[in-house]
């Protein structure tokens, strides 16, 4: 039986230059889990090496099958930039992208992103990036994360995100410090404030 939660990321090019002069990737995200999924706790990171240190980028949606409208992209650095990944392009997805049931895709999410001053870039040296894949097909190289907790993909050398923890799990307190106990009585849910 499949986990409860489940994702996997295709991945396709359509610009498959060593440069280009935007970076095209399109991907389709599928539920591999047996429950379904509130897209809006999805993410997803495509990784790459910017062109210099203080290169800005901009992203736009082509065409998705969800409405360009209903997804988001955002840029951030990698915890531990690599030769190929300084920085990466998140996907998300607005509350009115919907659900996506079990066995169920996005479809095309047809996306792009562009150096703010137009200029050429390089992506033949970006992690997640493989000019030939023109077909969508499992791509690893990319991670989606579900609520915050990565669910697909090998993310660059030593920047596997942390899952979150599981708050029921038991921690021992601090050794040596005091442990403070609420001895208050109360009577109601009027009481008033402590302050």
């Amino acid at each position: 039986a499949p986990a409860a939660d489940g994702l996997t990321v295709q991945y396709r090019t359509s610009a498959s230059g060593a440069t280009a002069d935007q970076t095209e990737p399109w991907f389709k995200v599928r539920n591999t889990g047996s429950s379904t999924v509130q897209l809006s706790q999805v993410k997803v990171r495509y990784y790459f090496k910017a062109d210099s240190p203080d290169t800005s980028y901009r992203f736009a949606c082509s065409w998705a099958v969800r409405g360009c409208s209903a997804v988001t992209g955002t840029f951030g650095t990698p915890s531990n930039p690599t030769a190929t990944a300084d920085r990466y392009l998140e996907v998300g997805f607005t509350s009115a992208a919907g659900t996506l049931a079990p066995g169920a895709d996005t479809g095309d999410l047809q996306l792009r992103f562009h150096r703010s001053d137009w200029q050429t870039l390089r992506q033949s040296d970006d992690y997640s990036f493989d000019g030939a894949r023109t077909s969508y097909g499992d791509w690893d190289k990319v991670t989606a994360h579900l609520a915050g907790a990565t669910v697909w993909g090998t993310a660059p050398e030593g920047n596997d995100p942390t899952d979150p923890t599981d708050p029921t799990d038991p921690t021992d307190p601090p050794g040596g410090g005091q442990t403070l106990f609420d001895d208050f009585d109360y009577g109601s849910h009027t009481d008033p404030a402590l302050s």
